[in-house]
């Protein structure tokens, strides 16, 4: 199994890519006439099917412009098709804002009864009432042009930090006498090295590499959130954060519970990375000494084809309509195969299409595993649902992916042949708990802050790095290092710069995914109710979709759950090394 895109499922060719853009255009200027007309139930669901189309068919020109640029980040040709993409997009967007702005002009008793005169509109049901819902937040027309605007030149912006992304000299590290160029193909391989001289000289050059940049990526920073206020106070949101919740109809107030919960649990991360650090034998642990893998001396790699079958047989659990679906997207859906032309430092999915450069790693694999998920979620959806509800939301989408990580861990701790690799899988499953729960709970808090000073000042790398220190060293505790190099890592935060309030979702997904598997694994949540979840998209709003895995997350105690589950981990990491050095001791 090759696993490259067949993407000929969206155009057969960059000709048919153009023709398209140049045939939506037109359908946008012919839907045009509805702005000045009257509307009745039947008008009105004429017009949903046509502006929801024209909506299909441009986000079907976005993601293949764009995954033609991912595939190939040095063509001219594709960096161009991605542009016009995008731009069509954006203007897409806005044009058909009048769309909204009629549904709004009607009213809720008007839209009550054109509901009970054409059964029909009940496939926008949840669109319209979720737009009655945002009403105050719909901007006038000036203010409309004002937020595409700003929102073109954001684009700007990321288009620039994603250039010097691809360009930017990570540097040289020297090993066993000789010069070693780091890139953003290799520099992950160096920072887990064995070799604690190797992985401290990766991670410093790294951060030098950055901070000789810090002032164009706090410039670009200040850009993104100087617009990103404004687009929020132009749809009259008091805050950044109070736009992006309100989208999923979530109080904002989660992530101050998540923050405070987290950090009551830090002893547990910290206890953690002390007794890692106690195995690697290391008296004064920086935080470049914790991405090394505690697989001994044999590293743990598989080939593609061995990553595939490790795959299937994780997600057994899932039954065997889960697997066929793998399968068929395993065909054509999946781009692994590393290749120089391809983005080297990103793995997303996008639709049912997965990017990911496999070089054989566990972290390749359970990028593998965790993208699949992704995929196979938005498949399930594209088969049940209208295009406005495909997608699953990100707070609920997470779900999915993580999920299958903790399949993947369980399967591999079950299956371990030792009692090293057993601590190797476990520690893996600990560490998850570490980046996804911990860690992106840090980048929420550090986001957070940064929009508070925002609101006063301009953030200079000064501030940034110092506000930054301040959270690891809250987070990671003193017996942790944190050379003063760490402290320019917010430059390398992609997601504080391509999107607002993003890692919170990483953070609550692994708390939600750990209790679905608990559920699967005492049958108290069957296959088919999870299967049925990942085929609702997003036609529930996320809080009511958990609900159908049994989950009412407006109840704390799933985040306490989740810390339960590390607790157990941590216990059981601990009784294991305790196995180990009875066994070196005899």
């Amino acid at each position: 199994m090759e696993l490259k895109w067949d993407l000929s499922n969206l155009f057969s060719n960059t000709d048919a890519f153009y023709q398209e853009i140049e045939l939506v255009k037109e359908s946008v200027q012919n839907i045009s006439h509805y702005k000045d007309k009257i509307l009745n139930a039947q008008s009105l669901f004429e017009l949903l099917n046509q502006s929801w189309g024209i909506k299909r068919r441009a986000n079907t020109i976005l993601v293949y412009g764009s995954l033609r640029y991912y595939k190939n980040v040095h063509s001219e040709e594709c960096i161009q098709m991605k542009k016009v993409a995008e731009s069509l997009f954006n203007q897409i967007n806005l044009t058909l804002r009048f769309v909204d702005q009629k549904i709004i002009e009607l009213g809720s008793a008007k839209i009550d009864s054109f509901f009970t005169e054409n059964a029909k509109l009940a496939t926008y049901s949840l669109v319209i009432n979720n737009l009655l819902r945002k009403q105050k937040h719909v901007p006038d027309h000036l203010a409309t042009v004002k937020i595409n605007d700003y929102t073109n030149k954001m684009q700007e912006e990321l288009d620039l930090y994603n250039s010097w992304l691809r360009d930017i000299s990570y540097g040289t590290i020297e090993i066993d006498d000789r010069q070693v160029e780091l890139s953003a193909s290799n520099v992950n391989k160096y920072l887990a090295s064995r070799d604690r001289e190797t992985r401290k000289q990766t991670y410093l050059s790294l951060n030098q590499s950055f901070k000789t940049q810090e002032d164009d990526f706090a410039k670009i920073l200040n850009s993104l959130f100087h617009y990103k206020i404004l687009n929020a106070q132009l749809e009259n949101y008091s805050s950044v954060l109070e736009k992006e919740l309100f989208e999923e109809n979530i109080d904002p107030k989660i992530i101050d519970v998540l923050i405070q919960t987290v950090s009551h649990h830090l002893p547990l991360m910290q206890e953690y990375l002390s007794l890692k650090g106690s195995y690697l034998q290391i008296d004064d642990p920086h935080l470049y000494d914790f991405g090394v893998p505690l697989d001994q001396k044999e590293k743990v790699a598989y080939t593609l084809e061995e990553a595939i079958t490790i795959i299937l047989e994780a997600l057994k659990p899932l039954g065997q309509e889960y697997l066929d679906v793998v399968l068929m997207l395993l065909n054509g859906h999946v781009d692994a195969i590393p290749d120089e032309n391809k983005h080297q430092s990103i793995t997303f999915s996008w639709w049912s299409y997965s990017f990911l450069n496999f070089k054989g790693s566990y972290g390749d694999l359970k990028n593998l595993i965790h993208e699949l998920g992704h995929i196979v979620n938005y498949y399930l959806s594209s088969k049940k649902q209208a295009f406005p509800y495909m997608d699953s939301t990100v707070f609920v989408g997470e779900t999915a992916s993580i999920v299958n990580e903790i399949l993947l861990n369980q399967y591999l701790y079950r299956h371990a042949n030792s009692l090293e690799e057993k601590l190797f899988y476990l520690s893996k499953e600990i560490e998850n708990f570490v980046t996804s729960v911990f860690k992106q709970t840090m980048y929420t808090e550090f986001e957070n802050k940064l929009y508070s000073l925002k609101n006063e000042q301009e953030l200079t790398p000064e501030i940034l790095a110092s506000t930054y220190a301040q959270l690891l060293k809250k987070y990671y505790g003193p017996q942790i290092v944190c050379d003063d190099l760490a402290q320019i890592e917010w430059t390398r935060l992609g997601k504080l710069y391509r999107w607002s309030y993003y890692p919170y979702k990483y953070a609550t997904g692994l708390l939600i995914a750990s209790a679905v598997v608990h559920s699967l694994n005492q049958k108290s949540l069957s296959k088919e109710e999870y299967l049925s979840f990942l085929a609702s998209g997003s036609s529930l709003y996320s809080l009511d979709l958990l609900k159908m895995l049994h989950i009412d997350f407006s109840n704390t105690q799933i985040i306490e759950e989740g810390f339960k589950v590390m607790e157990q981990d941590i216990r059981n990491f601990e009784s294991l090394l305790r196995k180990k050095v009875n066994r070196n001791l005899f």
